[in-house]
């Protein structure tokens, strides 16, 4: 019997990667996207992503499950936290009034609605309304999610690349448990797959302080740089520089937070098999080839085009 799925994004990063799991385990896929469809992906019907109660409705009649990984990573361009939480608010009571079977929403690891990061304190606001829906759920909460196209580490390996230093803030002491991409859409495929309701991390089995990742980033690529100590206030003014000279934000003062809080770390045993060193090892010569701006593929030129082919 064919089992029909409706994700958000699925020519992006983890919906690509869930769309692709779920696919080649006989699932019917439709997307909710406003991405054009990448040669590859035919089997994959599509309606835009739009947060109109009507057509949502419409487009998840009969569906088996929903998989939501809809969010943004930071206020641009009129559109908040806030923004995001309200328009998943509309997705999931869409998904209630058309009887979908299972709602299974990407999170983060460590959200908390009384956290001062507006990133981690909505995420914690949408679990809260996944849990409302009314309907049969899974939480699934990524932590560093690593893969083609990933901003933070391939950004990191651009800058490896081209100087002979990286400043990491405060001696880079905290902690980060990276995932697989194909790790973390398994692990969100399998949260579709199973009954009753559910929260788990996708976290992979390696934990290491976020100067060693840096470190393993730059033997990956090949090359030996010097990796020093900056105070946040430096970080931050040169960021902001390089920002300015990239037209993108690379980093933002909430996202250095969370790393020094170690919010990138997951207290569950970890669900991903795969080890982010050898993924790192296997895709070093192509890693940060090209710097991954994140503010030209989703609100300028590149927002239309598909990141991931799932």
């Amino acid at each position: 019997m064919s089992r029909r799925v409706v994700i958000t994004g699925p020519f992006s990063y983890i919906g690509a990667a869930v769309a692709r799991e779920l696919g080649r385990r006989g699932w019917t896929i439709h997307g909710l996207t406003n991405r054009l469809r990448p040669a590859g992906a035919e089997a994959i019907t599509v309606a835009p992503l739009t947060f109109e109660s009507v057509h949502l409705e419409r487009e998840l009649r009969g569906a088996d499950a929903l998989v939501s990984t809809y969010w943004i990573r930071l206020p641009h361009a009129g559109q908040g936290f806030d923004t995001a939480v309200a328009n998943s608010r509309i997705l999931f009571a869409a998904a209630a009034r058309a009887r979908v079977g299972r709602l299974v929403s990407v999170s983060v690891s460590n959200a908390d609605v009384s956290s001062s990061l507006g990133y981690y304190r909505g995420k914690a606001q949408v679990d809260a309304a996944v849990r409302r829906a009314g309907l049969p759920h899974a939480i699934v909460r990524p932590t560093l999610v690593v893969g083609p196209q990933d901003v933070l580490t391939s950004n990191i390996a651009w800058f490896l690349r081209r100087f002979p230093f990286f400043p990491v803030p405060d001696g880079g002491r905290y902690r980060v448990q990276p995932v697989t991409l194909d790790d973390a859409g398994r692990v969100v495929a399998d949260a579709v797959e199973t009954r009753g309701d559910l929260e788990v991390d996708a976290a992979g089995p390696e934990i290491m302080t976020f100067a060693e990742y840096v470190r393993r980033v730059a033997r990956a690529c090949g090359v030996r740089r010097w990796i020093v100590s900056a105070p946040v206030w430096l970080s931050l003014l040169a960021l902001r520089l390089l920002g300015l000279f990239l037209r993108d934000v690379v980093l933002t003062r909430e996202e250095l937070e969370g790393l020094a809080q170690e919010k990138l770390l997951s207290h569950q045993p970890p669900r991903g098999a795969e080890s982010v060193t050898a993924w790192l090892r296997a895709n070093g010569t192509t890693l940060g080839r090209r710097y991954v701006n994140d503010l030209d593929r989703h609100f300028r030129e590149g927002a239309r085009a598909p990141i991931l082919t799932p």
